[in-house]
């Protein structure tokens, strides 16, 4: 074998070990809380008197839920164009009504991923998904209907906002990604996202009705990178 030949064959070698190495980064979680600064505020009872099946169980507004301080329905996800390109999972995401209600609240789903809505009522719900002031659906189901299930919702960064007209304190909200890592808070606040790529990151916690907050995150292979958010009511 040439001389020559004996580098090119190296150079190929070094190359392939090389881009074998960057593809193979590994990966690690993050994970942490969303807190709420001062007094929550107030949750007044809905008035639900309009559906005698409603009307049964007592509910307070879910605008902004604080509980033992930490913030519920906050969609906390790597910022959209920075984690590569994913398939959209094959499996639906599930909202149902129940009590009269969207739960969950806020859900993430991946871009082409289906939602599925359930009524557990006994009444008529109309559900209703906008995607700003454009009306997306609008469909009857009645007690012990099939679940109404849609698909191409929108594209990542897209907020598609879910209403019943009969019901007009419901409401509900789902959260288009173009990847996987992203977590939606419960009553504890706490969020994690598992297997992310190694790298430095924009975190972003979004709320329905307290907006946007975001953060840097650097995730090391195997290790877990902590990250906290602080919401608190705007000042007069």
């Amino acid at each position: 074998m040439s001389s020559k030949t004996m580098a090119v064959a190296a150079l190929a070698a070094a190359l392939a070990t090389s881009g074998t190495a960057a593809a193979d980064k590994g990966t690690g979680t993050i994970a942490g809380a969303v807190s709420w600064k001062g007094a929550p505020p107030p949750r007044p009872e809905l008035d639900r008197s309009t559906d005698p099946v409603c009307a049964k169980i007592k509910r307070l507004g879910e605008d902004v839920v604080v509980e033992a301080g930490k913030l519920r329905d906050v969609h906390v996800r790597l910022a959209n164009g920075s984690a590569g390109t994913h398939a959209a999972p094959a499996t639906p995401v599930v909202v149902v009504q129940s009590e009269c209600m969207y739960g969950p609240r806020v859900v993430g789903l991946v871009a082409g991923q289906a939602l599925e809505i359930r009524n557990a009522d006994a009444t008529f719900h109309n559900v209703r998904g906008n995607l700003g002031t454009k009306i997306l659906w609008n469909l009857g189901q009645a007690a012990q209907q099939p679940a109404i299930t849609r698909k191409d919702l929108g594209a990542a960064g897209d907020v598609v906002s879910l209403h019943c007209d009969v019901h007009p304190w419901m409401a509900g909200w789902a959260v288009i990604t173009d990847h996987p890592y992203f977590a939606v808070t419960g009553a504890d606040g706490a969020f994690v996202l598992k297997d992310v790529p190694v790298g430095t990151y924009t975190l972003e916690a979004w709320h329905p009705t307290l907006g946007l907050k975001t953060a840097k995150v650097k995730v090391t292979r195997g290790k877990t990178a902590k990250a906290t958010f602080t919401f608190a009511a705007a000042k007069p």
